[in-house]
């Protein structure tokens, strides 16, 4: 079941380990492309977004439990008709985190 959270919430779990940052990725939808981004790219990306302060919030992120790779698989942009791209990112949950 997909949840919603947000860049802040995103952004403060891997920056205090409770998820890493496996994969991330972008999905075109007209071309129907997908691009692999830098791991620490994205992270540089979200630290940026989320030092924008107001614009931070207007992104709606989506996370669900991926248990076949014990982790997490979290977007934005799917959901949104107005948006070109789709990111999708593959967390880790960190070492001796537990559960939810």
């Amino acid at each position: 079941m997909r949840k919603r959270t947000t860049t802040k919430q995103l952004n403060s779990a891997i920056t205090n380990n409770l998820l890493h940052i496996t994969k991330a990725e972008i999905y075109y939808k007209t071309s129907r492309k997908t691009e692999t981004i830098d791991v620490d790219k994205f992270k540089d990306s979200l630290d940026f977004l989320c030092e924008s302060g107001v614009f931070s919030d207007a992104i709606g992120w989506h996370y669900e439990r991926d248990y076949k790779l014990n982790g997490y698989i979290t977007e934005c942009g799917r959901k949104n008709p107005d948006t070109e791209i789709i990111v999708t990112v593959y967390l880790g949950v960190g070492e001796g985190v537990i559960g939810e």
